[in-house]
């Protein structure tokens, strides 16, 4: 919504998981070729502080995965597909967790 600013307890929240989820990302290895986000993030990481860009990477899409499968089952998108959306949550999870 533009012009909105969330309350400081709010975003206070936001900014101390996101850091530990960056801190838990900056401690795996890098690994793979640069990617095209990872050049994007190199330009745009005042909210990572010093840590790597692909740990940057690595935290956003983590994040923004899991917080749209989330979404999609609590807003009831899902229903009436007929399959498991923990499984899907469960997939997504491992899936990241296997990517670097």
């Amino acid at each position: 919504m533009p012009g909105y600013q969330a309350p400081d307890d709010i975003t206070t929240i936001a900014t101390d998981i996101m850091a530990t989820l960056l801190d838990a990302c900056a401690a795996v290895p890098a690994g793979g070729a640069e990617t095209a986000l990872d050049a994007h993030l190199a330009h745009h990481r005042g909210w990572g502080g010093s840590r790597p860009v692909p740990a940057l990477r690595r935290a956003l899409t983590f994040w923004t995965r899991l917080h749209g499968v989330l979404s999609l089952e609590l807003s009831g998108q899902f229903t009436g597909m007929d399959f498991d959306p923990a499984q899907l949550f469960a997939a997504e999870l491992d899936n990241l967790l296997a990517s670097r």
